[in-house]
């Protein structure tokens, strides 16, 4: 069995990845295009290209009993089987990007780091009990770790929409300024569309039911990978057009041998910093690590759980604005419940509780909170200073 292939979007026209806002409450916004694309759309590609190689008649997929062996690679409907996939992620210019880690800010060219402060009195738990992981009843304030600046850089402000190649990631996750960060602009221009409802029965276009798109067009070298892992090598094909995203625009695959995982970095300390290289669901609009608990260190407020047998206390963390992900269900013909994910790039502080680097080696590329199968929570992990 082969346990990883590279699967390559290219784009034959532009891509739409729809935004969770479903069109009929848009009134006069435009609705706009995602990036990367939700990982449904693309486990949804690639399950129906593998399928379509090999001459499935999805009428009869859809009936119990029907294609068993096939089902058990790649499932169907939200089970996917033995089918697991690692992104998805930009390529560029044949090389995976990374999106920058959200303790970094930037202004100009200068750089400078987010990391733990010293304990402030804190009454969050007045306004919000759930987000600190407590119950209704809490109504102490506690010291707690807010994330502060390294050094005064004013106007510095987090880097959003952009990306790291593998060497810049590394550098950020050794608390390092990269030497270059790619903007979205850079990889792709935005497309303003128009379009109307059409009713096909009269052949005529329907009254009123304008609605505005804003697609993306990639520019020369862009592309969109995921690693494809759990399925025979025989499963995979070598090539091929799929429909791609809203509205079916087609776009290109080809497949070939999984490229290498980012490098395990050297621990230097107990102090480590889990990055969500891809978005994570943790359940509901949960922020916390999962199966952490609040805790006590001192007079200082901590959560405290273990994550692939490692053992760890959280001081704080910095996250993004929640991405909201919803698609269309093809069975049901209905759309899919909205949910509130971790957004990549957010970043946690913790300790380890033990060996450092078996920690890192335990943690680093692994896959946390649910739905992993979808490559949802890929952790890289890095230091920070006390």
């Amino acid at each position: 069995m082969n346990n990883g292939k590279e699967w390559r979007f290219e784009s034959l026209d532009s891509w739409f990845f729809r935004e969770a806002r479903p069109f009929n409450v848009a009134t006069s916004n435009e609705l706009s295009s995602v990036f990367p694309p939700p990982a449904r759309a693309v486990a949804g590609a690639v399950r129906t290209l593998i399928g379509e190689t090999q001459g499935v008649d999805w009428e009869r997929f859809a009936r119990d009993g029907e294609y068993a062996e096939l089902k058990r690679w790649i499932g169907a409907c939200d089970d996917l089987g033995d089918l697991k996939i690692t992104g998805p992620y930009p390529l560029w210019e044949g090389k995976r990007l990374y999106p920058a880690p959200l303790h970094l800010l930037a202004k100009g060219s200068e750089y400078v780091f987010l990391q733990p402060g010293a304990p402030v009195e804190c009454d969050l738990s007045l306004d919000s009990p759930r987000s600190l992981g407590e119950g209704p009843g809490v109504r102490a304030k506690k010291l707690v770790r807010l994330p502060t600046l390294e050094k005064s850089l004013p106007g510095a402000k987090p880097l959003e929409n952009a990306w790291l190649n593998s060497a810049n990631l590394q550098q950020v996750l050794c608390s390092q300024c990269p030497e270059k960060i790619i903007r979205s602009s850079t990889l792709y221009d935005e497309e303003p569309r128009l379009g109307i409802a059409r009713n096909n029965a009269k052949r005529t276009v329907a009254d009123g039911l304008l609605y505005q798109t804003r697609h993306h067009r990639p520019r020369p070298g862009l592309g969109i990978g995921v690693t494809v892992s759990g399925i025979p090598s025989e499963q995979h094909p070598e090539h091929g057009i799929i429909r791609f995203g809203g509205e079916g625009r087609p776009s290109a695959v080809t497949v070939d041998s999984a490229p290498p995982r980012l490098a395990t970095p050297i621990a230097n300390g107990p102090n480590v910093l889990l990055v969500l290289l891809t978005p994570a669901d943790f359940g509901g609009d949960e922020w916390l690590l999962p199966g952490f608990k609040p805790d006590m260190q001192g007079d200082v407020k901590v959560w405290r759980g273990q994550l692939n047998g490692v053992d760890l206390v959280l001081h704080c963390a910095v996250l993004g604005k929640a991405v909201r992900e919803g698609g269309w269900d093809l069975l049901q013909q209905r759309p899919r419940p909205v949910r509130s994910l971790i957004p990549a790039g957010s970043v946690y502080f913790c300790t380890v509780q033990g060996n450092y680097q078996g920690a890192i080696d335990a943690l680093h590329g692994q896959h946390i909170g649910h739905d992993t199968a979808l490559g949802r929570g890929e952790l890289a992990i890095g230091s920070w200073k006390s």
